[in-house]
């Protein structure tokens, strides 16, 4: 999980021009992404890892947080 973790907060430290990103801060409601840079996000994880991101996820407390987004791609992993 921490190699997930690297390259999502590597990502979002690159578009956001965010530095210091906490594993449980909500990264919708601090401004760090908007609606564009939220489908930059689900096409770099789609591509990254392979995966279908649901649609209906985004924004929700599965998908809010650099922890949550990294569970929720290991859950994908595992299928």
């Amino acid at each position: 999980m921490d190699s997930i973790k690297a390259k999502i907060s590597e990502f979002i430290r690159k578009y956001s021009k965010v530095d210091n990103i906490n594993e449980d801060e909500n990264i919708f409601t601090m401004g760090f992404i908007n609606s564009l840079f939220s489908m930059q996000l689900i096409l770099f994880i789609e591509k990254e890892f392979d995966i279908s991101v649901d649609n209906d996820v985004l924004g929700t407390e599965k998908f809010n947080t650099l922890n949550t987004i990294c569970r929720y791609i290991q859950e994908k992993l595992n299928g």
